[in-house]
């Protein structure tokens, strides 16, 4: 047991926490989720090209400890499920912010989610 000891702490501390919210919140009317795993649009340094309006205030926030950081890659996947969960076919204008705690890394990701104009929406699937 104590030769376990020796191993099984350490191990745990350097395992860590990871916490991962998000959440949207309506920006007028609400409209109908979408599956989680839907198809949505990001547009990163660009807006896109057709009629949209925005319906959607998104929110991603990542904490982890033990110097892991985090980034865009690892929030991405939680800001595309918090877009379809409110209804979005595209997500814009994203701000990143990061800050840290002692050995916690905090990162944030905000964004709007967006509707295009149903007469030129692409072909993507719908709640019903």
């Amino acid at each position: 047991m104590g030769r376990m000891t020796y191993v099984v702490f350490p191990a745990l501390a350097l395992c860590g926490c990871v916490a991962t919210t998000g959440n949207y919140r309506a920006l007028a009317e609400r409209y109908p989720a979408r599956s989680p795993d839907c198809s949505i649009e990001i547009f990163r340094d660009a807006t896109p090209d057709r009629p949209f309006t925005a319906i959607s205030h998104l929110n991603v926030h990542l904490e982890k400890t033990f110097f892991i950081p985090s980034d865009f890659a690892s929030a991405v996947g939680e800001l595309k499920r918090q877009g379809c969960l409110s209804g979005a076919d595209g997500i814009v204008n994203i701000q990143e912010r990061h800050s840290s705690y002692l050995e916690t890394h905090i990162y944030n990701l905000s964004a709007t989610g967006i509707r295009f104009d149903r007469e030129t929406a692409p072909d993507v699937d719908r709640a019903k």
